[in-house]
């Protein structure tokens, strides 16, 4: 018997839905994204999807450098970039009749001391039956008067820690966490040092350890789990089955 769930927050990653390898420029997989939507638009209710921004995002940073430097047209262009993507994803959810609801970072979220969002806004929408789609994007640090990558790992995890969320999915290009060249049911904070950063790609964020880093210093106390990116998959997260690696916190 299905159980009940409560909010859930799944995080697509941008090597599921788009070819993320260095110097690739806004090449997206329509017909993964099309069976990932699918496979959400049977299961919208009391979630919020988080998108990475794959060649729509990491190569413009890399491209413009800004990670080093203030350029305000590559920040336009990299936004403008991301915002393709979403409105792809946004657009193949309306089709399959989801009540989609797109949010762009750069314009809803700042950061000054810590990252800041309108949180009652979002819960609200939630709870009207619209689905918010976020994705990695840049944000305003106005500590620093600086823009900053803001990936939708870090998204996830904010959101995760600031509302009632029951689960957090990662759906990526792998089985789950690879320890010792198996994939595992569970991990914990003491394998980290197991898992190395992205290789071969183009990913500003850190790629899997980047992840697991973000998880283990965050506060968030929900199911945690990283699993490869299939509809079949995604279909089990929405419903509430373990699948993957699931990661304790």
């Amino acid at each position: 018997m299905r159980r009940e769930l409560g909010l859930k927050i799944l995080k697509i990653g941008g090597s599921v839905i788009t070819e993320k390898r260095r110097d690739v420029l806004d090449s997206a997989r329509t017909d993964r994204i099309k069976e990932i939507c699918e496979v959400i638009a049977r299961n919208p209710d009391d979630l919020i999807l988080i998108h990475g921004a794959g060649s729509f995002g990491h190569p413009y940073v890399e491209r413009y450098r800004l990670e080093e430097r203030r350029d305000i047209f590559g920040i336009s262009v990299t936004h403008l970039a991301c915002k393709r993507l979403n409105e792809m994803i946004c657009k193949t959810l309306s089709d399959y009749g989801v009540a989609v609801l797109p949010i762009h970072p750069l314009l809803f979220f700042k950061r000054d001391i810590e990252l800041k969002c309108d949180l009652e806004f979002l819960k609200s929408i939630v709870d009207e039956g619209f689905l918010p789609v976020l994705h990695g994007d840049m944000v305003y640090n106005s500590k620093e008067r600086r823009f900053e990558v803001l990936s939708g790992d870090e998204i996830t995890v904010f959101l995760a820690e600031k509302l009632d969320v029951e689960r957090i999915g990662f759906a990526t290009d792998v089985d789950g966490i690879i320890y010792n060249g198996k994939v595992l049911d569970v991990f914990d904070k003491s394998m980290l040092n197991s898992v190395g950063f992205a290789s071969g790609k183009s990913d500003v964020t850190g790629g899997m350890r980047g992840k697991l880093e973000r998880i283990f210093n965050s506060k968030i106390r929900c199911e945690v789990f990283v699993f490869k990116g299939s509809a079949e998959n995604v279909e089990k997260f929405l419903r509430g089955e373990e699948i993957g690696t699931k990661v304790i916190v």
